[in-house]
């Protein structure tokens, strides 16, 4: 079994040596900016590759160490499987050293080691005091119980003890979740003359290989992988937890940029919000209070945000709950990533934690089935999620949704699906999922809307699907709202009429009304042959509203009773037959072509209704218009 691609990254105090550490096991210098070598201070990401002594390889992620480039530090640490903290001999534990263990223990990384760097500048009886006080601040955290090492980049000390470790830990490190969709936060973009736009990152999961098609996200824009590279060497394939260099196709520059997913497409949900398990860091002195503006570092991107606690009005110091984060600008998390937060202003770490749910409806106090919901998410429960979640959204879903949702394969969703209790309504080809009290919740609000649309207009004898569907739950696609319809109609609720929806009993008074006008106007249209009345005059002359009357017009043409022309003009059928034999038998009459006033007298009209009347027929290709006259069609 091939030994699964892991990224060691550096954390650690400004000036503790990390960026030379790196330098001396990798034989690569990551301080790759002009500014960083005047400074030496490293301020971007740098990468580097780790032969270890039994043969396997790790990608390094040398990450900076001074406060203001906290948000690299957290972009780097997210995408590590083993931690290397740095703590240098000469000074010991520092501010810094403390929260960048903090964002360690945050994001989960599961697997340490502690280099005690520039070891040669201090006596053993001082290394062991660091030692002890590196070993009491790992206690409870992530990689509590790390082995700890002393060395020095300058002398090679300790060097390979250090790589020995590292080996060691490796091996005990779980591989990434290669089985999910390919998935790559971009840190960085840059072009290639001739070959065009490349993203950089590490990939969290799944694989790449060429002209595998990708999605930019929260962009959307589609584009194509011309080749693979890892760590500047090309490969067929890029598997979770190298890094990875993407020479994307039908991409510019300016469509992507730091901070942005690069993934398989249509397998992830881009969000201005998401429900998660927030940790409070126990180093706090105050209580973090709900609706506090917050720094959100998810992956390569930073977002403004709220945190918004839940059933709670603070979090007190060393204490957990769970939240909803509203995020100014749109992240893209999957289900189970770790993300930090960091004080508005001033700006340092004060918690993360883990994201439960990518979409929630937006509220603060859950309901049981949500409550329970975000319990099985964080428990890992598969199948109670999944449940959970259908149950939650209150809509029916495809496995493929749910699988979105969750950030699982499909497959493994739709087993669990298919196992539960949910109920199941077929659109389409497509099977959807729903909880039976949410199926019952949508038709009550079908039925509940349509006796307030009767309510407001008693006259009315139906409402238009799509406007109905607007009304009663907008995330419903039509065709979904018309499987929710079918079973309202089913429930006997609702009755569809020609693409309006009605009550079966409030639009009886309505209905009633409509037939009695029908009854009393196709008589009048019926007598009134080529001549008829204007549709105020017919509503006057029969009696009925003048709304209704229209109504009743519109529905008598749509059954073929009447033929209406020309906006409000309305003939009987058999005043339309009529008239075309006579116009036929005119023109047949005169081969030669007729003029319009020669028809007209052939039709027995006025020119009120002789022009419409004819411009009808030549529509019907009874009547063909060439120049002044007309002739013979083919109809």
């Amino acid at each position: 079994m091939t030994a699964p691609s892991l990224v060691l990254g550096t954390a650690g105090h400004i000036d503790h040596g990390k960026s030379s550490l790196v330098k001396a096991l990798t034989g690569t210098d990551p301080d790759r900016l002009p500014e960083e070598k005047e400074r030496g201070v490293t301020i971007e990401l740098g990468f580097a590759r780790l032969e270890l002594p039994s043969g396997r390889a790790m990608g390094v992620v040398d990450v900076p160490g001074h406060e203001r480039f906290v948000r690299q530090m957290v972009a780097g640490a997210t995408g590590i499987d083993v931690v290397l903290l740095v703590v240098a001999a000469d000074d010991g534990v520092m501010p810094q050293t403390r929260e960048h263990l903090a964002i360690i223990d945050l994001l989960g990384i599961p697997k340490g080691v502690v280099a005690i760097t520039k070891s040669d500048l201090a006596d053993p009886e001082w290394i062991e005091l660091v030692h002890a006080d590196v070993e009491t601040l790992l206690g409870g955290t992530s990689i509590e119980g790390a082995p700890i090492v002393p060395v020095s980049a300058r002398t090679g000390d300790g060097l390979p003890e250090l790589l020995a470790t590292l080996d060691e830990v490796a091996t005990e490190a779980e591989a990434r979740q290669a089985n999910l969709p390919m998935r790559l936060p971009v840190d960085r973009v840059f072009t290639i003359a001739g070959a065009g736009t490349v993203v950089t990152g590490t990939l969290w999961s799944g694989s790449v290989a060429k002209d595998d098609p990708v999605e930019v996200l929260p962009s959307g824009t589609r584009a194509r992988v011309r080749s693979v590279q890892v760590h500047s060497a090309a490969v067929e394939r890029g598997v979770a937890g190298q890094r990875v260099a993407l020479n994307l196709a039908g991409l510019e520059k300016s469509e992507v940029a730091r901070g942005d997913v690069v993934a398989a497409p249509d397998t992830l949900t881009v969000t201005d919000r998401f429900d998660a398990q927030v940790t409070y860091l126990a180093a706090e002195e105050k209580s973090l209070v709900t609706g506090t503006r917050v720094h959100v570092h998810h992956g390569t991107r930073e977002v403004i945000g709220r945190v918004l606690l839940m059933g709670a009005d603070e979090l007190r110091p060393g204490e957990r709950a769970f939240a909803q984060l509203r995020l100014d600008e749109p992240l893209v998390p999957r289900y189970g990533d770790r993300f930090i937060i960091r004080r508005f202003s001033p700006m340092w770490t004060i918690g993360g934690g883990v994201v439960l749910d990518v979409l929630p409806p937006r509220r603060t106090t859950l309901k049981s089935h949500e409550g329970e919901l975000l319990d099985a998410l964080l428990a890992g429960d598969l199948s109670a999620a999944a449940v959970g979640l259908v149950t939650s959204r209150g809509v029916p879903m495809t496995s493929a949704e749910v699988a979105v949702a969750l950030g699982v394969p499909r497959p493994q969703v739709a087993d669990e699906l298919n196992k539960s209790a949910l109920e199941r309504i077929k659109v389409g080809s497509e099977t959807r999922f729903a909880a039976a009290e949410s199926l019952d919740a949508l038709v009550a609000a079908v039925e509940r809307e349509l006796l307030a649309f009767h309510t407001v207009d008693p006259k009315a004898t139906g409402i238009a699907a799509a406007a109905l569907r607007d009304r009663v739950d907008k995330r419903l696609t039509p065709d979904v709202f018309a499987a929710v319809l079918d079973l309202a109609t089913q429930r006997g609720v609702a009755a569809i009429d020609k693409g309006a929806v009605r009550h079966p009993k409030a639009a009886v008074t309505a209905l009633a009304a409509e037939e009695d006008a029908a009854v009393r106007l196709l008589p009048l249209l019926e007598s009134q042959g080529l001549a008829p009345a204007s549709l105020a005059e017919l509503a006057g002359a029969a009696g009925v509203d003048a709304g209704v009357a229209r109504k009743v017009l519109g529905k008598l043409a749509a059954d073929g009773a009447i033929v209406r022309i020309a906006g409000d003009l309305h003939f009987a059928v058999g005043a339309i037959d009529g008239a075309r034999a006579k116009l036929v038998e005119s023109l047949d009459a005169m081969p030669g072509g007729a003029t319009a006033a020669q028809l007209r007298d052939a039709l027995g009209v006025s020119r009120k209704y002789a022009i419409p009347l004819l411009e009808y027929f030549d529509a019907q290709g009874v009547s063909k218009r060439e120049g002044d006259l007309r002739v013979r069609g083919r109809a």
